[in-house]
């Protein structure tokens, strides 16, 4: 007990510390608007991706980088994908448009002339002898010379974890696709015990308790990535919703033809709607044909404690997010900090100051965690002990009207966007 009030306290100290970090940032934004003058020819700072972390470094480097230095942002996505909602948005319909965020409105505070927005994507990193700057080549074929670089591409998978699509109209169309396929199924099988697979097979049952749904996992317990509490809460909610799991299995089979699949113990269950909540990998093949020592065996991309590349030969290449080797839970809160640390780190290097270190923190990982239409587990820990309430949530949307305000975006509003017709 006393741990757990020793941890409950120890969390005002990070918000105070980003009530603090947001005051400061909003002042100094204001004095770089009146001291930034935009100029002919800048030297580029490019961040390639604009998810959590590439979004916020982007808007935090816009708001610091000296006169002389731009942001150039390249990102091939139409709208910011909301990943977190996609589970409840593969299940529940009405919301689909809330999962897709119009870019640009993170930024109107910038200086003009401080920051260029291109829709492409990046085919190569070219760097030069001297390892100082370099450039890159685009989908378009244009090339773009940069001193600084920001690696922020994040991580590819399906649907309930990613939308592989580039529009928002392609991305509403993948979820309408997913709410109808469960929608006449009966037999439902998740497979993947981490966060997505929880709340996608909870949500399911909790809006079609009629339907068998099951859940397989291929460890022996829930969550590893957190404390060992979550793992067991979650599991006594899903039982208690009728949800049968599986634990220690894999599925054999690659989809539901016939309408059956096979475990790893041989046995067989009905199944006419198979989720795969695994597989997601780090887009991280600009790094591995830049530089292999720089690679993990996961794919993921090796940074020193600055977010710099572990290979000295390319510091003035940096990365952060999902793409990223490091032990901690990826999840928004951490990737805006590597974001906003690796737009530190550039801005003191233009200025010939010291790098400074990243190291997670303990409250970045900070989970909730939704277990059916209208219950969340929130869970907090920093190793020695944990905290884990049950609350409730009744908006089915959940929290997605918070971001796009974070992101400066007025909920839901997209004046850029015309739904395509049937």
């Amino acid at each position: 007990m006393l741990a757990k009030l020793l941890l409950f306290c120890k969390l005002f100290g990070p918000i105070f510390g980003q009530i603090f970090a947001s005051l400061k940032g909003a002042v100094t934004t204001r004095l770089h608007r009146l001291t930034y003058r935009a100029v002919e020819n800048p030297r580029n700072v490019i961040v390639i991706g604009a998810s959590f972390a590439g979004y916020h470094a982007a808007k935090c480097l816009a708001s610091s980088l000296p006169t002389g230095y731009r942001v150039v942002v390249i990102e091939k996505n139409t709208h910011f994908q909301l990943t977190w909602v996609l589970p409840r948005f593969s299940v529940v319909n009405g919301h689909e448009q809330k999962a897709f965020i119009p870019y640009g409105s993170y930024l109107d505070r910038a200086p003009k002339g401080s920051y260029q927005w291109v829709h492409d994507s990046v085919e190569r990193i070219i760097p030069c002898e001297d390892g100082h700057i370099g450039k890159i080549e685009l989908a378009s074929g244009k090339n773009m010379e940069f001193d600084y670089l920001v690696l922020a591409t994040g991580a590819s998978g399906a649907l309930p974890s990613r939308v592989p699509a580039g529009t928002k109209q392609e991305g509403m169309e993948q979820l309408l696709s997913e709410q109808e396929k469960l929608r006449v199924a009966a037999d439902v099988v998740i497979v993947g015990g981490g966060a997505a697979g929880i709340e996608l097979v909870a949500d399911a049952k909790s809006r079609y308790p009629e339907k068998n749904v099951t859940l397989v996992h291929s460890r022996k317990t829930l969550l590893s990535r957190f404390g060992p509490r979550l793992g067991e809460t979650a599991l006594g909610e899903l039982k208690e919703l009728g949800i049968r799991v599986i634990m220690g299995e894999r599925v054999l089979s690659d989809n539901a033809e016939g309408g059956k699949i096979k475990l790893s113990s041989g046995e067989t269950l009905a199944c006419d709607y198979l989720v795969k909540c695994v597989g997601q990998y780090p887009n991280s093949k600009l790094i591995q044909a830049l530089s292999r020592e720089s690679i993990s065996e996961t794919g993921h991309v090796k940074v020193r404690s600055t977010l710099q590349l572990l290979d000295t030969s390319l510091s003035h290449i940096y990365a952060a997010g999902d793409v990223v080797d490091m032990d901690n839970i990826n999840n928004g809160r951490a990737a805006v900090q590597q974001g906003q640390s690796v737009a530190q780190n550039i801005v003191r290097s233009i200025k010939s100051q010291n790098q400074l270190e990243y190291h997670p923190q303990w409250w970045e990982g900070m989970t909730k965690l939704h277990v059916g239409l209208g219950k969340a587990l929130m869970w907090m820990g920093d190793g020695s002990a944990e905290i884990i309430m049950s609350v409730k949530c009744r908006a089915e949307e959940l929290d997605s009207a918070k971001v796009w305000k974070f992101f400066g975006a007025k909920p839901y509003a997209d004046a850029g966007y015309e739904p395509k017709g049937n």
